[in-house]
């Protein structure tokens, strides 16, 4: 009798000690990041899509080139809405940057993290992150910037051989100001709504992929393309 007692408590041991390694957000942090990684090369082309209520944006096409570990090149021909590091990839550079990770719970399909960063200068102060328990890949971010207001990111994967979304979908808190006036020109902004801070979101749909082939380091110290 004794002994089945001690076997049921080294069993209850482990069983603990399994979960418990499966729910290390730093672990669930390096498998994502492992994943990332096997994209040394990428090219894709991309469809913007800008909904703000107070001014209405065309439809602009870009493309995008990444070469590990750091490269980005993002060309859209008057776009100032895309941070220059490319969304994508500025989400793996932060969880790459020293952080202090929290395993703050999950939902049916996702690890739920809390990452705060360690450098009090980094771009942003904290991120929530959904991360996919099966395929260990990001699914949503939720972000609070360092002074530039709060963030969502959804991201959406096709069939791809590699973890690269497909569409990315930001929401953000904007307000006129916020725009630069040489962006706007002569784009149709309404006056009744433009003091006003809303909601806005850019949808970015990728196509064409072209990964882990090679692409000359000249695409990414060429000048920028002009604002018309």
């Amino acid at each position: 009798m004794i002994n089945k007692y001690i076997t049921i408590f080294v069993f209850s041991i482990f069983i603990s000690l399994n979960i418990n390694a499966q729910n290390d957000p730093d672990n669930i942090i390096a498998d994502v990041l492992a994943k990332a990684s096997l994209v040394k090369f990428f090219e894709a082309d991309v469809k913007i899509d800008v909904d703000v209520d107070f001014i209405k944006i065309p439809v602009k096409n870009g493309k995008v080139f990444y070469k590990a570990p750091d490269k980005f090149r993002f060309r859209a021909t008057s776009f100032a809405l895309v941070p220059k590091k490319g969304i994508n990839f500025s989400v793996i550079s932060m969880l790459q940057q020293p952080h202090t990770a929290i395993y703050a719970g999950s939902d049916e399909m996702n690890h739920i993290l809390k990452i705060v960063p360690m450098d009090a200068s980094s771009d942003f102060v904290i991120a929530t992150v959904w991360i996919d328990k099966l395929k260990d890949r990001i699914q949503k971010m939720q972000v609070t910037s360092n002074g530039q207001g709060n963030y969502t990111m959804t991201f959406e994967y096709g069939d791809l051989k590699f973890d690269l979304p497909v569409i990315t979908i930001v929401g953000f808190d904007i307000q006129q100001i916020d725009i630069p006036m040489k962006f706007i020109g002569s784009l149709k902004v309404d006056p009744k709504k433009a003091g006003e801070r809303t909601s806005g979101n850019v949808k970015l749909t990728y196509s064409n992929f072209r990964i882990n082939g090679s692409i000359p380091d000249e695409v990414f110290t060429e000048e920028e393309i002009s604002s018309k």
